[in-house]
């Protein structure tokens, strides 16, 4: 706080040691909270729309269909010493599901000898967190196999095989 007397421009400290304290620590905290915000807020991690193609061999059409799919990136970190390091601090975090349900659909044009059912699972809400290979793909390398090689099934107004 600065105080004008008659002489001059003087400065007294009238805070105690403590606020000065915790005011010192608050200039250090903040900016340390701000990049842990900002790391989470650039954790894209989200529900995409996504269509998936299914077929089966013994079938004679292919089915498009429409679902939900966790898909981004995830802020994570690698060690540059790996020696000696235990495998929690070694494990990358991906984006994943954190609920999901299954959905069963019939794939049309299937003989009688043939299951012509597929379940697919539908993303609920998604998280960043290790890969979990029970439910999740954690191979980075894609395959490009979301095409059809047989014809959809033809759609005609007033058809239906619903028995």
């Amino acid at each position: 706080m600065h105080i004008m007397l008659g002489d001059g421009l003087r400065t007294f400290n009238l805070l105690p040691q403590r606020a000065q304290d915790i005011r010192m620590g608050a200039i250090f905290v903040a900016p340390l909270l701000f990049c842990i915000a900002v790391g989470q807020a650039f954790s894209l991690c989200l529900l995409t729309e996504y269509t998936m193609y299914v077929e089966k061999k013994e079938c004679a059409y292919c089915l498009a269909i429409n679902t939900t799919i966790c898909s981004g990136f995830c802020m994570t970190k690698d060690p540059n010493l790996k020696e000696g390091l235990p495998k929690m601090l070694m494990s990358q975090k991906v984006c994943s599901y954190k609920q999901y349900i299954h959905r069963t659909v019939t794939i049309p044009g299937c003989p009688m000898h043939v299951n012509p059912l597929f379940s697919y699972p539908v993303a609920i809400s998604c998280e960043c967190d290790k890969c979990n290979t029970g439910y999740t793909d954690c191979v980075q390398d894609t395959i490009k196999t979301n095409y059809c090689t047989k014809p959809f099934e033809p759609q005609y107004l007033g058809f239906s095989n619903y028995i």
